[in-house]
């Protein structure tokens, strides 16, 4: 060897690993959140995608959000099957929470919890996308379509639930479930008659109910002060 040359000695090459763990232990972390967060962007779109193409070919087969069976759990599985699962590929359909499995409990940003295990609301029917959603929906009056959902209509109409990526977490209103109502409008994000004001507050410190409207007005994109939010979860 050289007697001019030098060499790392192990102090220095402790540090430098050191650093090189300091720097990873950083930017791990934000970009494996980063890609999920795109990931569950693209399948949000999807969801939507699918669900507004499939009330697409059911009011071409004559059926619309007032036609809606909602009483008897047959009637409800035939209007089902008739008009909507022949559009779509489907996993499982659960009518007024049966069988099991179709959702699961969801949450609002506080953490406090909304609906239960089975599904949000009463006559509820619940499906599973083969592309990975769970999907709960149930009928609701005017009223409760413009104080609960943001939505200005003289009818009742279809509010959908959706978890965009199933039961995987963080199944938190706003961040990978969503809420979209079938009305006089065509399929419309709930909020859709807010002020883009008042849907932020409502997505960024409020219920959630309003975040996919602002999703889809922020490029298809979850804005970061409601991705990054903790949630304490509670029991």
């Amino acid at each position: 060897m050289n007697k001019n040359q030098t060499a790392f000695t192990l102090a220095e090459t402790l540090i430098t690993l050191g650093i090189i763990g300091v720097v990873a232990a950083i930017t791990i972390p934000t970009l494996i959140s980063n890609y999920r967060k795109k990931q569950l962007e693209a399948q949000i779109k999807t969801t939507y995608a699918t669900i507004q193409q499939t009330l697409r070919f059911a009011e071409d087969d004559g059926v619309s959000y007032s036609t809606v069976a909602d009483g008897s759990n047959a009637a409800m599985k035939e209007w089902f099957d008739t008009f909507i699962a022949q559009h779509m590929k489907v996993e499982q359909v659960c009518i007024n929470r049966t069988p099991k499995g179709c959702w699961h409990q969801v949450y609002y940003p506080s953490g406090s919890k909304y609906g239960n295990a089975e599904g949000i609301g009463d006559n509820i029917l619940g499906f599973t996308i083969a592309k990975g959603a769970s999907v709960t929906m149930d009928g609701y009056n005017a009223n409760d379509m413009k104080n609960a959902f943001g939505i200005d209509t003289s009818e009742s109409g279809l509010i959908f639930f959706f978890d965009a990526n199933g039961k995987t977490k963080p199944n938190v209103l706003g961040k990978d479930v969503y809420i979209m109502a079938w009305t006089e409008k065509g399929l419309v994000p709930a909020g859709y008659s807010k002020t883009q004001s008042q849907i932020e507050i409502n997505c960024y410190t409020g219920s959630g109910h309003y975040c996919l409207n602002k999703v889809i007005n922020n490029n298809w994109e979850i804005p970061d002060k409601v991705w990054n939010k903790k949630v304490k979860y509670q029991q």
